[in-house]
């Protein structure tokens, strides 16, 4: 290369670096006139560009006294629509932390932290989904302890925690215990900001009211009278026993004595979620002697003799129910721990043969419906706020013999139908007996009867099911005076029967 053209390469790179050191230098002086500052947005809307973002929450936590009074908190914060971007620039046309927090008081929907508790509802079968239940508390200490109460409205504090703490001891004698405990619906829980426009529960007895008696609940007490006992009040304001219990939890038993002049909550219950437990029982069940006649052509009209005792047997039944929000579900027996203490003997009365050729007769005795063992899981009560004008029996399992509980005529026999106006008794037969006396066997498997047929006493007339509105196999027995849905008629408690 020759020297001309090495000097015009050397003037040439001088002249570039120089360029290059005078445009950084140039970046440089710029880059330090730009300042640090925050795009205010709210709902997605710029409101205005700020210099110092803890000036406005200064500004929010010395206005908004009144919000930090009612919820005993140290700090408020803007609404959840509000966001702040920290950003360069070299705009000196700045928004005063008092503007942009006028424009945010405007809404008026600040934000306290605490605790977002989520609660999913499993999905029910032919049933649409249930939204989510969303539950906001200042602390979720305050939602713990409404839990444990709420939980301490069906069980006992001792079997919560001898559950809790893994103390469950195997069942070896006439008792029960409770090895499982849970919820059916998935429960989340988060810290978060919320918005004060929004329920925030602050303590825990208004919690625990909500999740037992629901969000719409208007509290109803009663002031106990001389002569008053839970069950008469239980019947007074359409509870079951069990369930004036559960809103009165100091009361553990059905018998348990009233203070006169004391209140007691007498408020229908609707829990917002379900609480469950698993029940392993041991009980002792009677199986009561039925009675027959026989006739002895060879004796007189008048002759009556009882030639076999009749003696009810005992039997040990293990059973596992689950309980749900305080209702015992249809239970299961488990038959090869079943213990026969002692068989029974029914009782036979020989009679004479009368010269008209009388029929052999049953005393007026009924029999009982189902096979032994069994679990009666709901009794002739009030039952969240309707009565249930039945018995439960459950236990003997899917398709077990249903019998008819008297000498009749099956009035009617309908297999279970979604679009049927009485589509919640599932599969049912009526029989009517003498004296205007009928009985409804309701939630059947399988039909063995129809309409127009003749039964016995101790006929079976179907199989246990879980058909119509049912939750579990088990059969829904009545007795009734008169055509039960049919004109006039009255339910009874069948155990006055037996």
């Amino acid at each position: 290369m020759k020297g001309k053209e090495i000097f015009l390469t050397i003037i040439i790179t001088v002249t570039i670096m120089v360029l290059c050191a005078i445009s950084f230098l140039y970046d440089q002086k710029i880059a330090g006139q730009a300042e640090k500052a925050y795009l205010v947005y709210l709902n997605g809307e710029t409101i205005g560009l700020i210099k110092d973002e803890e000036e406005l929450y200064n500004i929010i936590n010395k206005e908004q006294n009144q919000i930090k009074n009612e919820y005993g908190v140290k700090n408020v914060y803007p609404p959840t629509g509000f966001n702040l971007v920290k950003v360069n620039t070299y705009n000196d046309q700045f928004t005063s932390a008092q503007n942009v927090y006028q424009k945010v008081a405007e809404v008026d929907d600040f934000t306290i932290k605490g605790y977002i508790i989520t609660i999913k509802f499993p999905k029910e079968e032919n049933e649409d989904p249930k939204p989510d239940l969303v539950i906001n508390v200042l602390d979720k200490s305050i939602f713990e302890a409404a839990m444990r109460k709420f939980i301490l409205a069906f069980v006992s504090e001792e079997e919560l925690d001898t559950y809790l703490n893994n103390e469950t001891e195997e069942l070896t004698d006439i008792g029960q215990i409770i090895n499982k405990m849970y919820f059916n619906e998935t429960i989340t829980i988060k810290e978060g900001y919320i918005s004060v426009k929004d329920k925030i529960y602050k303590d825990v007895d208004s919690l625990s009211q909500f999740l037992l008696f629901g969000p719409d609940a208007v509290m109803d007490s009663y002031t106990v009278a001389l002569g008053d006992s839970i069950e008469s009040i239980s019947e007074e304001h359409h509870l079951n026993p069990q369930e004036f219990i559960v809103a009165n939890p100091k009361y553990r038993e059905t018998n348990a004595l009233l203070e006169v002049g004391e209140k007691v909550n007498v408020t229908l219950l609707d829990p917002v979620i379900s609480y469950v437990y698993e029940v392993n029982k041991i009980e002792e069940q009677v199986d009561k002697f039925s009675k027959t006649e026989v006739v002895d052509s060879t004796k007189d009209a008048s002759y009556s003799k009882i030639t076999t005792p009749g003696v009810s047997g005992i039997k040990l039944v293990y059973e596992t129910y689950q309980v749900k929000n305080g209702e015992a579900l249809p239970a299961s027996i488990d038959q090869n721990r079943t213990i026969t203490v002692r068989e029974r003997v029914d009782q036979v009365t020989t009679i004479g043969k009368p010269s008209y050729g009388r029929p052999v007769n049953t005393n007026g005795e009924w029999g009982w419906p189902t096979n032994s063992p069994y679990v009666i899981t709901s009794e002739f009560a009030w039952r969240w706020g309707s009565h249930h004008d039945a018995i439960d029996i459950s236990g003997p399992g899917k398709d077990s013999p249903i019998y008819a509980a008297k000498d009749g005529v099956v009035v009617e026999a309908e297999v279970a139908c979604k679009g049927c106006s009485r589509w919640k008794e599932g599969t049912f037969v009526v029989i009517q007996h003498e004296n205007n006396m009928y009985t409804l066997y309701a939630h059947m498997n399988s039909l063995k009867v129809k309409v127009g047929d003749v039964v016995s006493r101790g006929q079976q007339i179907g199989g246990m099911g879980e058909t119509g509105y049912a939750f579990g196999v088990h059969l829904h027995f009545s007795i009734c005076t008169g055509w039960p849905y049919h004109g006039s008629y009255t339910f009874h408690n069948p155990r006055n029967y037996y």
